[in-house]
C-alpha cells in the first residue's frame, strides 16, 4: 500500500485471531497495535468501529492530500501547491510515472522518492527534480544543512559550485508521525515528517567515461561528490548526500553510511572501531 501511493502517511489494518480483533496502524516510524477485543462478545464495540471507519475520508486512511490524495490508479502527474513564505504560491508538478523516477519501497524509514518535475514558478530553470522523503524530526534537516553550506560557498572557492542547487522546499507538518503517538500516550522518539525538496537536476557519475569519469571521480575524493552536472563545457562533481555533514554542534549522525572504511581497518584503532565514518569511505568503496 505504501508503494501504491507516493506520499502515503499510514496504513490501517485489522488482524483477526480466532474471535479477537486487533487494530494496527503502520507508518514510516513503525507499527502501533491496539489491544484486541472479542468482536463476537463485544459486538456493539465492533459495530462502532465499523461505522467510524465507514465515515473515514481519504486522509484518514493515510492518503496525503498534498501529493497523492485519491485512491485508484496512480496518475501520471500531480500538481503540488504550497506558499513560499512571501505571500506567493509555488507550483510543482510531479511526474509520478516517469521512467526517470527513483523509488524506494520500504515499510519505514526515509522512503526517499525522486521524481522529474515541472513548474511555472521555475520555468526559466533547466530540468528540475522533486525529492519526497520522510526525514527524522530530531535531526538537522537537509535544507538547514544546505543553507549553512551556501554561506560557506560564498567565500570558499573549493566549495562553490560543488553543492546542489535547492530551489525550494516544503515541510508538511501535519504528516508528523509524532501526532498519533502523542495522542495515544506513546513516546514520539524517532518521529518522521514528510519533506518535498526541489533541486536542479543532476546526472549520476556513472554516465561519464574515460577522462571525464576519472577527473570527476577525483573530485569525489577531494570534495566527496556523488553526482555531476554540466556548466557550458565543464563537468563538476556535486556533493548530494549530507548524512555525515559536519555542523557547528558536531556530526548530524555518524552511523548513516553503510560503507566499511577498509584502509582505516589497517591502522591500530581500526579493529576496535575507534574512528568516525567519513565521506571518503564512500569514494573508496565506489572505486
Amino acid at each position: 500500500m505504501f508503494a501504491a501511493h507516493r506520499g502515503r502517511q499510514h496504513v490501517i489494518g485489522l488482524i483477526i485471531v480466532d474471535d479477537l480483533l486487533y487494530l494496527w496502524r503502520y507508518d514510516r516510524q513503525g507499527a502501533i497495535q491496539c489491544s484486541g477485543f472479542n468482536f463476537i462478545q463485544d459486538l456493539p464495540r465492533f459495530l462502532v468501529l465499523l461505522l467510524t471507519m465507514q465515515r473515514f475520508e481519504n486522509r484518514h486512511w493515510g492518503l496525503n492530500p498534498h501529493i497523492d490524495p485519491w485512491f485508484g490508479d496512480c496518475p501520471k502527474s500531480h500538481k503540488v501547491i504550497f506558499p513560499d513564505g512571501q505571500g506567493r504560491d509555488i507550483d510543482i508538478t510531479l511526474e509520478l510515472l516517469s521512467d526517470e523516477r527513483i523509488t524506494h519501497f520500504v515499510l519505514n524509514g526515509r522512503a526517499t522518492n525522486v521524481f522529474p518535475a515541472k513548474s511555472k514558478t521555475f520555468r526559466h530553470e533547466d530540468d528540475i527534480v522533486a525529492k519526497v522523503c520522510w526525514a527524522e524530526e530530531s535531526r538537522k534537516s537537509e535544507p538547514e544543512i544546505l543553507q549553512k553550506v551556501y554561506k560557506i560557498a560564498k567565500w570558499n572557492e573549493d566549495v562553490r559550485g560543488h553543492v546542489p542547487d535547492m530551489l525550494c522546499y516544503q515541510i508538511f507538518q501535519d504528516t508528523s508521525t509524532a501526532v498519533i503517538r502523542t495522542r495515544v500516550g506513546l513516546k514520539p522518539d524517532g518521529a518522521r515528517v514528510l519533506y518535498l525538496i526541489v533541486f536542479r537536476k543532476l546526472q549520476p557519475i556513472t554516465k561519464l567515461i574515460e577522462t571525464d569519469f576519472l577527473r570527476t571521480w577525483w573530485a569525489t575524493v577531494k570534495f566527496s561528490g556523488r553526482t555531476v552536472f554540466t556548466i557550458e563545457t565543464s563537468i563538476m562533481g556535486v556533493l548530494n548526500d549530507y548524512d555525515l555533514a559536519l555542523v557547528e554542534d558536531g556530526f548530524t549522525r555518524t552511523d548513516r553510511t553503510g560503507d566499511v572504511p577498509a584502509l582505516e581497518l589497517l591502522g591500530p584503532e581500526g579493529p576496535c572501531g575507534q574512528f568516525n565514518h567519513a565521506y571518503e569511505y564512500d569514494a573508496e568503496s565506489f572505486i
